[in-house]
């Protein structure tokens, strides 16, 4: 053994004056980097929480990330583990009255940490010590375990108590520690022995202490007799206990023996004079008798073996500043340190792995390594592996369909849902509550703060209904709900004990939401239910709600002034405002409806407006003036309606107001036209729709942008004065100090003067700075308001299409963010920037545009400029565009333009020809036309529609032969009809002729042959036969079949339909519908409408109009209109396809 000295590489001192013990120190990746870098933790006795991460030799005052005074007193100990069980890790600190768990995020690029409280414990004696762990084996969280100076345990599970123990026969508290192997505690007692108590004795436990009558009851040994309960109570029993003969200084669990099993541990207690490793189970293993006295210990993993579940190396601290590692039972290492450490940590930093982490009792915190110094740049050779590229391709295809199967890498496809899972569906209903007094229920929550002044009279209670499909159970079910301001959920959580199997009999959880006073931000409240499955996976499923109109405003009588107005267009005539807002006028008021239907308020109103029909009718259901008064008084809207050309103005004294009733209008009407209209043929006028044709109201927009803007300038300016304000007063503190410090003070000259007012000014700067976050808050709303109408003009002033608004919405977000540096409007503003530079970009030299960083702006000029320009390049008729399709588009550019068509080469050998020399079939690309040409019996035409897994082929004849209409399966479908009674179909993609002809598949310009068919024609599965000339070949076999599952004609020459529900006719000729619903001809020669309601002729020579509400001409050789216009009569007439047509034939 060689003694060398420990080298220093980094090192600070933990403020000035302060006092640290054993568990202060902790080292973990505690704000979870995604890179995994550990942090150094200390707390001190003066109850100050520092994090450090030493980046390089040396401090540097960035190394310091936290400094934080805590509450609650001295800190005694940290931990580091998964206290929420959402995932990630968060810090527990251990006051003597208080145990409270933190939150860490990084923020401004890494250079510091946030630290947010996220629960807290009180306790009712003062507390020694902790640990934590799976207690009881639950999975992916930790629950913490506490123990008091009178021997009581303290168990905590997440934000709960779960309950409270005593040791027995307790004097003293020892070391804590927790066997996860084994779900077992140890601690070391006063008698100088080591117990270990079972988590599950300790639950089943009672919570009284032991009276002195119970402790006598106990048996010789020790160990509690039979007897040694009082009545009424159980005391905790000891699962093992072990002499050790002097007092315990810490407890580790670890993997410190060789050849240990994957569910065993050792247990490491350091003594004042010996070393102590023991099973699990209480046997001791290995003891050495030690020659110094101990400080602390750690162990760490053996280098090499980072795994979880390798063996560990122990790391002993002397009294005499000695470093020793043990390997088993073997010395293997011993250096001399600089300071007397209290507790040390082995921790792998950025720049050195394996580093010790010394923690003296006066601050002093050292980063030390072993041996002498790293080389810096290592030159060496190493020898390069021969690449397996056969392997690579393996893998790679492994990972491919791995990727499929999870539906990520398949264009189209969503990912698989897994077969258990929980079904939830709820109801709303479209009145509130009805009023049961000022209380919010018997549940105890008699008083909301979030409610402000609303009362709980006004509340909405949504029926949830919770199956579970598939699965035998869900554990941990809880719901969380979230409504948009100024609702409220009465319960933000709920925890679903049991939740049913059975879809028939679902369980039912009732969702309270609160109205509030304001105006909303958004219709739409969210469920989100979590739970862990039976197979310990964690779950988590949404449910989005949309609210009815009454939880956020009330019909009120009709309201005359307005400021701002925005109307509306259709193409449809209005309905009256009382049966599409049914539901809104039941719940209204009494004299409500009554005003509604004297109609002297609404005519007024109308008249007042300039519209005509402005007026009310005879009743509520038929008025045409409809006001809205949103809860608090936040805001009138007021709808009235044109009854000449299907306009609705929309006004109201607020802009912000008028956006929920603008998309709630829209909405309604779209759906009651789409009831009126089921069924029927759609108008000369096309689908409903709606239009916005003024100016779009973007300066009264751009006024609450700046003021939202100049709300969040105030907030600025507030703060760095606060901050001022503060510096000021510390240092007022300091020169004051300095005189009552000073041996012969100076006189104060005003000092105290000066520190009384500058702390007024403090005061009176906080309270301004909490006025101007609220209405920052209140401006926040109005802008989030403003937002929501102009993305609805916008989307109806152009015509953009879902996805179009989608990718306006995210850029223009209705979603008002504001954070410390930066908010909306410089989000906003970049987000419009880089539209105008890809898909709004009128040049490639504004793509080239560089990006700038984002920083904070000075005014909303850029935002004003850049908002006009994206609306104005909207107006000229440019698209918004996904990323996808400006690369598709940036790709077809940039390639070649393709060669000029090449003459007609000559069919292959073999392949059928018409009179033209061309081939008998002609496949084009998908959704363009297949040309079919056959001799004098059989000329066709053939369209094919090219979906995806739903193909159709369509044949008519000149010699009135019939017609037939075929769905095939994902492959286009080759129809070819040669006048001999049979059709010979290919549903996979190619076809043979009468004679046996080779088929041909896949156009014709450059094609090639389908190798499966060749000229024997297709193979049904039992025998290679081939269609035939004759009636009675089928499809392989005689008779001819549905593959789909529909009907079919057993007689081998008639038609069938393969979708499964449609019409045939059993005549070998004769036409049929595929939709399964339309009528069909059931002549030989008749033709056919394919919609399901249009009409047809049924005799062979006549026309027919495709679409479902045509007119025909019952001529043989009339012409029609396919969009349902006039037609003429006469053979040789033209017609027209807007409705007009020319009797002379041009």
């Amino acid at each position: 053994m060689s003694l060398f000295k420990a080298r220093d590489w980094w090192s600070t001192q933990c403020g000035h004056g302060e006092e640290f013990d054993m568990g202060c120190l902790l080292v973990a990746n505690v704000d979870n980097d995604p890179s995994g870098q550990a942090k150094i933790v200390t707390g001190s006795f003066g109850g100050f929480l520092r994090i450090y991460l030493p980046r390089d030799r040396g401090y540097r005052p960035e190394d310091l990330l936290l400094e934080s005074e805590l509450e609650g007193g001295p800190i005694l100990a940290l931990a580091a583990g998964r206290f929420l069980g959402s995932g990630g890790l968060q810090l527990a600190v251990l006051h003597p009255r208080k145990l409270s768990v933190y939150g860490l995020a990084s923020q401004g690029g890494g250079s510091y940490l946030h630290l947010s409280r996220l629960y807290e414990h009180w306790l009712e004696h003062t507390a020694a010590n902790m640990t934590y762990g799976p207690f009881g084996g639950v999975q992916g969280c930790d629950y913490i375990c506490v123990q008091s100076y009178d021997g009581q345990l303290y168990f905590f599970e997440a934000e709960g108590q779960a309950f409270t123990r005593y040791l027995p026969s307790f004097l003293v508290p020892g070391p804590l520690a927790y066997i996860d192997v084994s779900d077992t505690f140890v601690t070391a007692t006063a008698a100088l022995e080591l117990e270990a108590y079972k988590y599950k004795v300790i639950a089943a436990a009672s919570s009284e202490k032991a009276t002195p009558a119970a402790k006598e009851l106990s048996s010789p040994n020790g160990l509690p007799g039979a007897n040694a309960t009082s009545p009424g109570t159980k005391r905790m029993q000891a699962d093992w206990r072990v002499v050790l003969g002097e007092a315990a200084i810490d407890i580790r669990v670890g993997r410190f023996s060789q050849g240990l099993n994957p569910h065993q541990a050792d247990l490491i207690v350091l003594g004042e004079h010996t070393l102590f490793v023991l099973s699990s189970t209480g046997q001791i293993t290995f003891q050495k008798r030690l020659e110094y006295h101990p400080a602390c210990c750690t162990t760490y993993p053996v280098p090499g073996a980072k795994t979880p579940g390798g063996p560990e190396n122990l790391l002993v601290a002397t009294h005499t500043r000695a470093l020793l590692v043990y390997r088993s039972s073997v010395l293997t290492w011993a250096a001399k340190a600089d300071l007397q450490p209290v507790a040390l940590e082995v921790a792998d930093l950025p720049a050195m792995r394996g580093a010790l982490v010394l923690l003296g009792d006066d601050g002093r915190l050292a980063v030390a390594y072993l041996g002498t110094d790293p080389l810096t740049n290592p030159v060496g050779f190493t020898e390069g592996k021969e690449l397996d590229y056969e392997a690579m391709a393996r893998e790679h295809r492994a990972l491919a369909a791995i990727i499929r199967e999870h539906g990520a890498g398949a264009a189209g496809l969503r990912a698989l849902e897994p077969h258990d899972r929980l079904v939830m569906r709820a109801q709303i209903p479209q009145r509130l509550d009805a009023p049961r007094g000022a209380s919010l229920g018997g549940d105890g929550l008699d008083e909301l703060s979030s409610l402000g002044s609303v009362t709980g009279a006004k509340r909405l209670t949504i029926r949830l209904y919770l199956a579970l499909q598939g699965g035998s159970g869900a554990d941990n079910l809880t719901l969380t709900i979230t409504a948009p301001e100024p609702l409220t959920p009465v319960a933000s959580e709920i925890y679903v004990p049991s939740v049913s199997t059975n879809p028939a009999d679902p369980t039912v959880v009732l969702l309270t939401i609160a109205t509030g006073s304001g105006l909303p931000s958004s219709p739409t409240a969210m469920v989100l239910a979590t739970y862990t499955s039976q197979s310990g996976e964690p779950r988590s499923q949404r449910l989005d709600l949309a609210l009815p109109l009454c939880a956020f405003c009330q019909v009120v009588p009709p309201v005359k002034n307005a400021e701002f107005k925005v109307t509306l267009s259709t193409n449809r005539a209005p309905p009256p405002l009382g049966s599409i807002f049914e539901d809104v006028l039941a719940a209204a008021a009494p004299g409500v409806a009554q005003a509604l239907s004297g109609g002297g308020a609404a005519m007024g109103a109308g008249a007042a407006l300039g519209l005509s029909g402005g007026g009310a009718g005879g009743s509520s259901g038929t008025a045409s003036v409809l006001s809205f008064s949103y809860w608090g008084g936040a805001g009138d809207v007021t709808i009235l309606v044109s009854k000449a050309g299907g306009r609705y103005r929309i006004q109201s004294d607020v802009l912000e107001g008028l956006w929920l009733i603008a998309k709630e209008l829209a909405t309604r009407l779209s759906r009651y036209y789409a009831a009126a209209e089921a069924g029927q043929p759609t108008p000369p006028e096309g689908p409903f729709a709606v239009t916005y044709e003024d100016a779009l109201p973007l300066d009264d927009f751009f006024d609450v942008a700046e003021q939202h803007f100049a709300a969040r300038q105030r907030v600025a300016d507030l703060r760095s004065k606060l901050e001022d304000r503060a510096v000021q007063f510390r240092n007022i503190e300091k020169r004051l100090l300095m005189r009552f410090k000073d041996k012969s003070p100076a006189p104060l000259n005003q000092l105290d003067v000066l520190m009384n007012e500058t702390y007024e000014g403090l005061i009176d700067l906080g309270n301004a700075m909490e006025e101007a976050q609220a209405a920052v808050v209140v401006a926040a709303r109005r802008l989030s308001g403003c937002v929501q109408l102009l993305l609805l003009l916008v989307g109806w002033r152009f015509a953009l299409s879902e996805p179009e608004a989608a990718v306006l919405r995210g850029c223009i977000s209705p979603e008002v963010i504001d954070g410390s540096e930066v908010g909306w409007e410089e989000t906003t503003e970049a987000a419009c920037t880089h539209l105008l530079r890809t898909c709004l970009a009128k040049s490639a030299k504004e793509q080239a545009v560089p990006i700038t960083p984002l920083a904070p702006c000075k005014d909303t000029q850029r935002l004003r400029k850049h908002v006009s320009l994206v609306l104005e390049r909207l107006a000229r008729g440019m698209r918004l565009m996904t990323q996808a399709e400006v690369a598709a588009a940036v790709t077809a550019a940039a390639a070649p333009p393709p060669p000029p068509p090449a003459s007609p080469a000559p069919p292959p050998s073999g392949l059928p020809a018409g009179p033209s020399g061309r081939p008998l079939y002609r496949e084009q690309s998908a959704g363009r036309s297949v040309e079919v040409e056959g001799g004098a019996e059989a000329a066709a035409a053939v369209a094919v529609g090219a979906a995806a897994g739903a193909m159709a082929a369509m044949v008519m004849t000149e010699e009135e032969d019939g017609a037939l209409m075929l769905g095939a399966g994902a492959a286009a479908t080759v129809v070819v009809n040669d006048g001999d009674g049979a059709d010979n179909v290919d549903p996979d993609g190619g076809a043979a002729d009468g004679r046996n002809q080779a088929a041909y598949e896949g156009g014709y310009e450059g094609a090639g042959y389908d190798a499966g068919y060749g000229s024997t024609g297709y193979d049904g599965g039992a025998q290679a036969e081939a269609y035939g000339d004759s009636a009675a070949a089928g499809y392989g076999m005689a008779a001819g079949y549905d593959a789909g599952g529909g009907t079919y004609d057993a007689s081998g020459a008639g038609t069938y339909d393969p979708s499964g529900g449609g019409m045939y006719d059993p005549a070998g000729g004769g036409a049929y519908d595929p939709s399964g619903s339309g009528v069909y001809a059931a002549s030989a020669a008749g033709a056919y409408d394919p919609s399901a309601g249009g009409v047809y002729n049924q005799s062979g020579s006549g026309a027919y109009s495709p679409s479902g509400g045509g007119m025909y001409d019952p001529n043989g050789g009339g012409a029609y209109s396919p969009s349902g216009g006039a037609y003429s009569p006469s053979g040789g007439a033209g017609y027209n396809p807007s409705g007009y047509y020319q009797g002379n034939g041009m």
